[in-house]
């Protein structure tokens, strides 16, 4: 079979392309579950040359919270997963001394499942050394994002640039249910494959911190998921003659790459996305961006004493 790449934007999915008991060289893992909010945070940190060969994806750290109660719209959710998400970026950033922050909503807020990163830019608060910006993308403004960001970075300077954007996933349980944050930064269109250039330390001489979420998955990966899961149904029925066993030889990998060649052109190129991601989109948009109000307050309120209005 040919040697396709089946892309995800989630170092997690990289990871799980080993075994759980091989220990990838050069990549640090670790896992904590909170049972309230039957969320899983997982630490994949690549750490050198070694591991970004393994892992295909740039030294550095990713933090992933997975839970289907990001999909609920309850404010008490919302404020814990707020806090969790504004936890972790400080855990990144816990070295960073930051005066001057840039915000970037990637994405097109008029396509929801791409509307992420505009609908976040909506709710933070810009202030002193807060700014906030919502590019749009090329067939709406004829620019590309990195040019416009890099205009808006040349003039202010930023100490830091957060983006967030939608991402993809070579897993259907994972659409809209996590949360990427990485210090590496982001190449906006890759989940799709309408690659641009990457908004990153390289290209734009600054840190660069990216949040994402999951909001499509590709025609071969819900083919992939559903021929697993009646494999395993046969599997477990332990018919003999069944698929399962023409299937025993083959890796997740190679059977992925077996279902996706099955597929026509047509199907192979579709995306999909929930059909509440209107509703979905607007809840992880309102946890985001509290966690990203509170990150930044607390960050212009450092080195000075705040004002009882001001807590």
């Amino acid at each position: 079979m040919e040697n396709r790449n089946i892309y995800t934007d989630l170092a997690l999915e990289e990871r799980e392309k080993f075994e759980d008991d091989v220990e990838v060289k050069g990549v640090r893992f670790e896992e904590n579950r909170e049972e309230d909010l039957k969320m899983l945070t997982t630490l994949v940190e690549i750490l050198n040359r070694r591991g970004e060969k393994a892992m295909g994806k740039p030294k550095g750290k990713y933090v992933t919270m997975e839970s289907r109660l990001l999909r609920e719209p309850e404010k008490n959710m919302q404020e814990q997963f707020a806090k969790r998400l504004s936890g972790n970026l400080r855990e990144i950033l816990k070295e960073e001394r930051l005066k001057t922050i840039l915000i970037v909503g990637l994405g097109n807020a008029e396509a929801t499942p791409d509307a992420l990163g505009p609908k976040v830019a909506e709710k933070i608060v810009v202030g002193e050394g807060i700014y906030c910006l919502a590019p749009g993308v090329l067939a709406q403004t004829g620019m590309e994002t990195y040019s416009i960001i890099k205009g808006v970075v040349e003039e202010i300077n930023p100490d830091i640039i957060i983006v967030i954007d939608s991402l993809a996933s070579r897993n259907l349980r994972r659409v809209t249910t996590t949360i990427q944050l990485t210090d590496t930064g982001i190449t906006p269109g890759s989940g799709i494959g309408n690659h641009r250039k990457g908004i990153n330390y390289e290209t734009l001489n600054k840190k660069v911190i990216a949040i994402g979420v999951p909001m499509v998955v590709s025609g071969a990966t819900i083919v992939n998921d559903t021929m697993e899961k009646l494999l395993g149904i046969l599997a477990r029925a332990k018919s003999p003659g069944t698929l399962t066993g023409i299937f025993e030889a083959y890796s997740s990998e190679e059977k992925y790459q077996l279902f996706e060649e099955l597929l026509s052109e047509d199907t192979e190129q579709a995306f999909v996305t929930p059909k509440d991601v209107d509703e979905i989109v607007e809840n992880l948009s309102v946890i985001i961006s509290m966690a990203l109000n509170d990150f930044c307050k607390e960050q212009v309120l450092c080195g000075k004493t705040p004002s009882y209005n001001e807590l």
